[in-house]
């Protein structure tokens, strides 16, 4: 597990790695560099941080097709193309699948250095986004069955938040529809429903 934020490399020309490489060490910038999209996908790369410098053109998978790849393996990490002029407009439809940008060779060092920069404090953007949803969704895992159908009736606000109203909808008494709602804000650690409203927002829920 890799947490520290790093510079992930593809590119299949030796010459570009070593270049970039150095450039990249004297700006302190960590970097670990592969020459092609397969040999990445099969390292460790489950829980990395920081961001992929990918070349758009190799020979096998290409850029475009490695991007689905993370895709479909949920790795959301801010990738950085790097496209020859006439890689364009590939580059373009990769952004619309979600890349975060792409350098036209040739580039900067600055550039370079500014956009991974960029990149890595989207990663701990998104990162910590993702650490705040699972907190939350934690607490909601707690929930019995009968109190997370309750927390929805709760969130949806279709039955106004009155109790009568939601024990009238589930055929119970109100007493019992007090006794889960104060469960439910217990174990979310919500201190009203609209807190509850907030909360589950925040986890993923459909409000």
């Amino acid at each position: 597990m890799n947490k520290s934020p790093t510079v992930y490399l593809i590119d299949d020309d030796p010459s570009v790695r070593k270049l970039i490489e150095t450039s990249l060490n004297m700006h302190e910038l960590p970097v670990q560099s592969f020459s092609n999209a397969e040999s990445f996908l099969d390292s460790d790369c489950v829980d990395i941080a920081g961001c992929i410098l990918l070349d758009y053109k190799m020979p096998g998978m290409n850029g475009l097709q490695m991007q689905q790849a993370l895709l479909d393996r949920n790795i959301s990490i801010p990738v950085i193309f790097i496209t020859a002029h006439a890689d364009v407009p590939k580059s373009v439809e990769a952004l619309k699948a979600g890349a975060f940008d792409f350098l036209e060779k040739p580039f900067s060092q600055e550039a370079l250095v500014s956009t991974i920069k960029q990149a890595f404090a989207k990663d701990a953007e998104l990162r910590s986004t993702r650490e705040l949803q699972e907190d939350y969704r934690k607490r909601f895992e707690k929930l019995t069955e009968r109190e997370f159908e309750i927390m929805q009736m709760l969130i949806s606000g279709s039955a106004n938040h009155s109790s009568k109203t939601i024990a009238k909808e589930l055929n119970i008494s109100p007493r019992t529809i007090e006794h889960h709602r104060m469960r439910i804000l217990e174990k979310t650690e919500a201190h009203s429903v609209a807190e509850l409203v907030k909360f589950a927002s925040i986890a993923g829920y459909q409000i």
